[in-house]
């Protein structure tokens, strides 16, 4: 008994999440090619992909390199935070939100644990989390809703832009200005150990990861790059494998089945058809608190008339609670792998930078609706 409730409370994100998934497919509409639908494959094959490789350059010590570098550019820690933050930032508008998070997070986490900051991972990873989901926003490809709407109402590239890119400015100035508070010490790095560089294996995992990036980029078909990754990495280093995080894959997969379980029921699509005309922006802001802005995005476009304010809803919606982005729970298991890591608090720092963010972003669409 005591085994089971230690296993419950280490893995208490992912058994709530089973639990729902579990209740919510008993309802009187749910069926398993619904089930099968609702569960976004083409995302958890990229994730699963990406996680293989980067951890990859992680071995190879292709991450360390990087990040070493990074000190050639920035003298003291509020310099390398905003390179964290930023990268993050602008790298998402062409690879999602999920990318640059996989990607970023884990290196600024191991960047300050060697400086010796470990004060700065949480206000860092917060904002990298932030960062990541307010930089997606500017493309169609930057994340799934955006990629969504993009599709159902048959933007064009200028007039999608044209929407996002106001909300796009203002977080930018946001994530600066926050960023101000972050102390401007020197930053002095600890002597480590070199990894020996392996040429044939560092280019080969780099072969793959520009294939990741192809995939996501739509160039190439996922399943097709994930059999090229799959079969690759089993020929050159098939201990990568254990990497993968494959609680966060089974986490995303019981909140797909749930939030794809809960959208058929009758009551839910009712008051969907209700409330959001002539609503959009609050209505798909709120909901995606609660079940994230993909599913969101999905569930109110077909009863929502003002797409420029359903595109700025999710989006923005994204940031607020830790499921209102499903980024937002790559950083957050990212964070919990950190010696000493604590989630609660994590959590209450993270959830008071983004209602800080929403406090200036909602009152700016009140004042301003047709262009934030």
């Amino acid at each position: 008994m005591k085994l089971l409730l230690s296993y419950f409370k280490k893995n208490l994100d992912l058994n709530i999440a089973l639990i729902l998934a579990v209740i919510s497919s008993f309802g009187p509409n749910v069926t398993l090619s619904r089930i099968e639908e609702g569960l976004n494959l083409r995302i958890l094959v990229l994730l699963f992909c990406l996680m293989i490789v980067v951890a990859g350059f992680r071995k190879l010590g292709v991450l360390d390199y990087l990040y070493k570098k990074c000190f050639i550019f920035v003298y003291d820690a509020r310099s390398l935070s905003r390179l964290f933050i930023f990268v993050c930032f602008f790298f998402s508008m062409a690879v999602t939100n999920d990318v640059a998070l996989i990607i970023f997070v884990p290196l600024a986490i191991k960047a300050f644990q060697d400086l010796g900051r470990d004060d700065l991972i949480i206000p860092v990873v917060s904002l990298q989390t932030i960062g990541a989901n307010a930089g997606s926003m500017l493309t169609p490809v930057g994340n799934p809703q955006n990629l969504f709407i993009y599709s159902f109402y048959h933007y064009d590239l200028l007039e999608f832009v044209k929407v996002t890119g106001p909300v796009f400015i203002v977080c930018a100035v946001l994530l600066y200005i926050f960023t101000l508070f972050i102390d401007k010490s020197p930053l002095k790095l600890k002597e480590q150990l070199t990894t020996p560089f392996k040429p044939f294996r560092t280019v080969a995992f780099i072969m793959l990861f520009v294939l990741c990036l192809m995939a996501v980029l739509r160039i190439i078909d996922v399943y097709s790059m994930a059999w090229i990754v799959v079969c690759s990495v089993a020929v050159v280093d098939r201990k990568m494998f254990r990497q993968a995080d494959y609680k966060l894959l089974l986490l995303f997969v019981f909140l797909f089945i749930f939030v794809s379980n809960i959208c058929t029921y009758a009551m839910v699509a009712d008051v969907a058809h209700h409330f959001v005309k002539n609503y959009e922006y609050f209505v798909s802001l709120s909901l995606s608190q609660i079940i994230s802005n993909v599913p969101a995005t999905v569930m109110l476009a077909e009863f929502a008339m003002d797409s420029d304010s359903l595109l700025k809803g999710v989006n923005v919606g994204g940031m607020g609670t830790c499921v209102a982005s499903m980024a937002s729970l790559i950083s957050l298991k990212a964070y919990m792998k950190v010696d000493g890591s604590r989630p609660l608090y994590y959590l209450r720092k993270f959830t008071k930078y983004n209602i800080k963010f929403l406090f200036v972003l909602v009152p700016i669409h009140i004042l301003f609706p047709s262009v934030f």
